[in-house]
């Protein structure tokens, strides 16, 4: 058994296909057969059943590939510890980040982050949580910023700060005059969510209590983007519900539609996520470090705030 034969059959299980876990790895669709062919006699059963279309993982290959792509993530680390040791200060650092987090947070450090650390290279990529935490235990990121807490095995996380929410209001709602509005208060044909799916959503839906009821009834707009919710609330009408970081951005003349939540006692959590697998331990703690200072300090705990549940399995 070999470290490539490992890899090849790693590439099948995530492509679950032969001919494209070839042209991943950059070789001969015959090779690669014929490595996890002798992989398969080695061990002494089947890793793949190649009678079903499309290729489908055996329940015992299953099994075994979970714990290759350990051993594959922690040869990866091996080497990286390897170049850490030799040159600490610098290298290329992946970061998955939740578009609910993005525009609010990366303009508080990114510019500062790369005049401060010119040797280290941040590549960052706007993905769901579930997308984050999958490419983290494929190797394909380094860290990820998401909100927590989530159930997912194998991963460590890291507490960066903690953020209320806020009411985005429109000048011609009902509720408008008032300066502080209560949960209860809210109907849900009012209200503007995210799709579903999102955390941001999941935490909305929890401490309004909405369950499944739909919001606007005769236009339907699904996003991801808080922004782009903002906007239909300035011109559609309605409420709609922001983090805290978002806040930050609001023009003055848009600094009215905001309102507190009466009687608010949660904050959502946002966390730095990474494998227990990495060895950029040094470039992590600078980033950490930058976002934490580029934070107000008030958000650095949650105080007596309770923080919501992402409703994230995985």
């Amino acid at each position: 058994m070999t470290l490539e034969q490992l890899q090849y059959a790693l590439a099948v299980y995530h492509q679950l296909s032969i001919i494209k876990a070839a042209e991943a790895s950059h070789v001969s669709q015959p090779a690669l057969s014929m490595q996890i062919k002798k992989l398969e006699d080695e061990i002494g059963f089947t890793l793949f059943d190649r009678t079903h279309k499309p290729l489908r993982v055996t329940e015992s290959g299953k099994v075994f590939l979970e714990k290759a792509k350990e051993v594959a993530l922690s040869f990866k680390g091996l080497q990286g510890l390897a170049e850490e040791l030799q040159s600490s200060e610098s290298g290329l650092l992946k970061v998955g980040i939740i578009p609910t987090l993005a525009p609010y947070l990366l303009p508080l450090f990114v510019k500062q982050f790369n005049a401060k650390h010119p040797e280290i290279e941040l590549h960052i990529t706007e993905l769901t949580t579930e997308e984050t935490l999958s490419q983290l235990r494929n190797g394909k990121l380094d860290a990820g910023i998401i909100a927590t807490p989530v159930s997912a095995s194998g991963l460590i996380f890291e507490i960066l700060f903690y953020e209320r929410f806020f009411i985005y209001i429109s000048e011609d709602h009902s509720l408008y005059n008032k300066e502080n509005i209560q949960l209860d208060e809210i109907a849900g044909k009012d209200l503007w969510l995210l799709k579903e799916g999102n955390c941001f959503r999941n935490q909305i839906n929890d401490i309004c209590h909405l369950g499944k009821k739909t919001t606007q009834e005769k236009f339907t707009y699904e996003s991801s983007s808080i922004a782009s919710l903002m906007r239909i609330v300035e011109h559609q009408g309605g409420i709609t519900f922001i983090p805290e970081l978002a806040t930050l951005g609001v023009s003055a003349v848009k600094e009215n539609m905001l309102r507190d939540i009466s009687g608010q006692k949660v904050v959502r959590e946002i966390s730095l996520v990474h494998s227990r697998f990495h060895y950029k331990q040094k470039i992590f703690n600078k980033l950490k470090a930058s976002i934490i200072q580029s934070i107000p300090q008030y958000m650095l705990t949650a105080g007596k705030y309770e923080v919501v549940d992402s409703f994230i399995r995985v």
